[in-house]
């Protein structure tokens, strides 16, 4: 009965013995909570945003790059201007004035815009503006917030691809 190995089986020996690799789940599980919790936030924020076909535009990069240097030897000129009037549904009017190289007005194209906030990337606004006069295409556009947008316009006109990419208050 005087057996020392007697004491080791004990409720408070085994209770020991249970505490470390009670104590290493613990924190191994407050790691997984942790995890979980920082993949919610980062995926919850409204400002987080990837870009859309980021990986396909990677592999599309000479063809994206070779269609901006064709963009820069057509010469042509996308100027963008945001109207100061806004209407009863609080849209405001996009406007492009769309030129070739002599200045001339370039009519008959299709524009195309995708519009969005810096802050809120995830935001983007996909609009085909409308040609209201030779080389003028505007469509009303609905800005959310104030602050830095970007634009990134297409022009087709005939078998001609024209890209631009504009940032503006």
């Amino acid at each position: 009965m005087n057996d020392p190995r007697a004491d080791d089986r004990s409720g408070t020996g085994h209770r020991r013995l249970l505490l470390w690799p009670g104590l290493v789940f613990l924190l191994l599980g407050g790691q997984v909570l942790m995890i979980l919790v920082m993949a919610y936030v980062a995926s919850s924020d409204r400002s987080f945003a990837v870009e859309p076909d980021y990986y396909q535009r990677g592999l599309h990069w000479d063809e994206i790059k070779a269609q901006q240097r064709h963009s820069e030897r057509l010469g042509w000129q996308a100027k963008l201007e945001l109207g100061d009037d806004v209407n009863v549904l609080g849209e405001r009017t996009l406007r492009c004035l769309l030129s070739d190289r002599g200045g001339e007005a370039i009519a008959g194209a299709r524009v195309d815009v995708i519009a969005f906030p810096h802050a809120r990337g995830r935001e983007q606004t996909r609009v085909t503006l409308t040609e209201s006069a030779a080389g003028v295409y505007e469509t009303p556009l609905r800005f959310r917030r104030k602050g830095l947008w970007e634009f990134r316009l297409t022009a087709r006109w005939r078998s001609e691809v024209f890209t631009h990419v504009e940032q503006g208050d």
